[in-house]
């Protein structure tokens, strides 16, 4: 009857151990593992059968000893099963230790319970129990000099912290979440192909290893490589992927989000951009939507895609391509020059004479437009984005403060250029900036022959530094004339010069 009980049980827990293997049970993962409980089982069926046969000696009180000791280290391995799941349940996540911290308990916990019974039996020094001491390296696990490699990557992981049970790793280019630190191997999970990736530790000392989760475990840095095709300006298109980045709602602090420039190649200008996410597990579904947003703001911007091709276009056609081109921003710098007070003195053709015969100028963010001291020179209309006003620190300080901001359609540097005096102020683009400049030598030729135009220019310019600084109206008139004065001298002396 006790072999048939015996043999009940070995079903069993040959039952129970296919249940926890498949997970399909909700409660699968609590079952521990039968292999000692197997062992004892087995040893004690095999003991009763010999007893049965009637053999007795040596060998039969050793299988006794067997199952015996399997039976207490069966026991060792289902508490730490438990412990196992009440620090999971414990710690934050849900994340319980590492299952080799767990197996080095259980393997410290059998050899305890071998060297208590071997004791016990007075042979703690015999070959016995060598053998039962073999027998169990063997099941804990084997001895190979592979083997010896993985333990020791293992415990190298776990001393030196590279990376934790949940944390997300890239190792030997395999990229998942880690599940399992095991003796021989590490246990990655795939959340795209939904597999396990199964990497020996061996290995991970000999490649690199990525830890997304350190040092933050909440925020996690992506980055990604866009081209955008040659003509489009870099600060134009610095700006228009950083808006469309930032615009993300799975954006964490977009303030850190940065836009780099790495190379100018054959086809395009490739751009690095580096973020944060929250949720690394929709890191994939976060760079679609901003694949996409990049498409649409570049295609709003008049421009498309870069992609490989063979310029067939001839050099008449390139010439006809660039006088459209002109033509086009020659119309927009019109219309915002004939919107502009200063200007309103001017006839159409004399605008059209300037924007003829001076350029179109383009700016990147933090580049300096304007210098503080510069003598004279062109003034500007902003077409496009922004720029910044900037003075000394009025503290004594080192550096430069921001005193304003200057938007599309404003005008500056018109005083230094209609007076040929120091510039009051440095002028640094905020963003990437498209200027209309006027020069020097334009000033002059419509002044030369329009002196009302002067005359209207300097009253439109101390009408302005008046409403800044709330002058009288007889303080108005007297900087009026001043500025006109200053102005026909300017003029005088570029024209003799």
């Amino acid at each position: 009857m006790t072999s048939f009980l015996l043999f009940v049980l070995f079903l069993l827990t040959v039952v129970l151990g296919r249940v926890r293997q498949l997970g399909a049970w909700r409660f699968s993962r609590l079952i521990p593992s039968m292999t000692f409980f197997r062992v004892a089982l087995a040893a004690g069926l095999l003991s009763r059968m010999l007893i049965g046969l009637g053999l007795q000696g040596e060998i039969v009180d050793w299988i006794a000893v067997i199952a015996k000791t399997g039976l207490f280290v069966a026991l060792a391995e289902l508490a730490l099963d438990l412990i196992w799941v009440v620090l999971a349940r414990l710690s934050q996540g849900g994340v319980a230790p590492p299952r080799i911290l767990k197996d080095l308990a259980l393997v410290v916990a059998a050899f305890v319970v071998v060297a208590v019974e071997l004791n016990s039996q007075g042979v703690l020094t015999t070959v016995g129990s060598a053998a039962v001491l073999g027998g169990l390296a063997f099941i804990v696990g084997p001895g190979s000099a592979t083997q010896v490699g993985n333990i020791s990557s293992a415990l190298a992981v776990q001393v030196e912290r590279q990376f934790s049970v949940g944390d997300w790793v890239e190792i030997a280019g395999e990229l998942g979440r880690v599940e399992n630190i095991s003796w021989s191997s590490t246990y990655l999970y795939d959340d795209i192909d939904d597999r396990y990736i199964v990497i020996p530790n061996s290995l991970i000392d000999r490649s690199k290893t990525i830890n997304y989760s350190r040092p933050s475990s909440t925020e996690y840095r992506l980055e990604l490589e866009i081209g955008l095709p040659l003509d489009m300006p870099p600060g134009l298109a610095m700006q228009v992927l950083l808006v469309a980045l930032n615009s993300h709602k799975g954006i964490v602090d977009p303030e850190r989000s940065r836009v780099i420039l790495r190379s100018i190649d054959r086809d395009s200008i490739v751009y690095i951009l580096k973020f944060f996410v929250a949720d690394f597990k929709l890191r994939n579904q976060i760079r679609t939507d901003i694949y996409s947003n990049v498409w649409y703001a570049v295609e709003r911007n008049g421009y498309a895609l870069p992609y490989s091709m063979i310029d067939l276009r001839t050099a008449q056609s390139q010439r006809q391509l660039l006088a459209q081109r002109r033509e086009r921003e020659q119309c927009d710098s019109f219309s915002s020059l004939r919107s502009i007070e200063l200007f309103s003195s001017l006839c159409d053709d004399e605008i059209r004479e300037i924007i003829r015969n001076d350029r179109l100028i383009c700016f990147g963010p933090g580049e300096l437009v304007v210098q503080l001291g510069d003598v004279g020179g062109s003034m500007y209309v902003l077409l496009e984005g922004s720029c910044s006003v900037l003075i000394p620190n009025p503290s004594g300080a080192e550096g430069m403060i921001e005193v304003a901001q200057l938007s599309s359609g404003t005008i500056f540097g018109e005083i230094s250029a209609l007076t040929n005096a120091p510039r009051t102020a440095s002028i640094k683009a905020a963003s990437h900036v498209v200027l209309q400049e006027i020069s020097q030598q334009q000033i002059e030729t419509i002044f030369l022959n329009n002196q009302e135009a002067m005359a209207e220019f300097a009253k439109v310019m101390a009408s302005r530094e008046a409403s800044l600084k709330t002058f009288t109206p007889e303080e108005t008139k007297s900087l009026e004339v001043g500025l006109l004065e200053r102005m026909t001298k300017t003029f005088n002396k570029l024209m003799f010069s």
